[in-house]
């Protein structure tokens, strides 16, 4: 059940001020340095890839441009959908409280 998309811009705005003022917010911090890391990830092995293919750097650089890629964005998705999974558990709680 994902109640916190199912709210009005304003709602999600309140809630997410809300949480961020609360206790419960170092994970969702800790998933925020994650993710900067993974982008940070995805930027690098760009980065490596395009100076592989002009340096004409082996199969095995190839390999490990792509896995850093790959893992790279899996992480950005499960941390995209942890941070959102964690403001709907708040979501849910605050409507519960009421």
């Amino acid at each position: 059940m994902n109640y916190y998309k199912r709210l009005d811009k304003e709602e999600k705005k309140k809630i997410k001020k809300e949480f961020l003022n609360s206790n419960e917010k170092t994970v969702y911090k800790k998933a925020n340095k994650i993710l900067i890391v993974a982008i940070i990830g995805i930027f690098i092995s760009l980065i490596a890839g395009i100076f592989d293919y002009i340096y004409k750097t082996g199969a095995v650089n190839y390999i490990f441009d792509s896995l850093l890629l790959i893992f790279s964005i899996i992480f950005v998705i499960k941390m995209y959908n942890y941070k959102n999974k964690e403001i709907n558990k708040y979501a849910l709680k605050q409507k519960n409280d009421k």
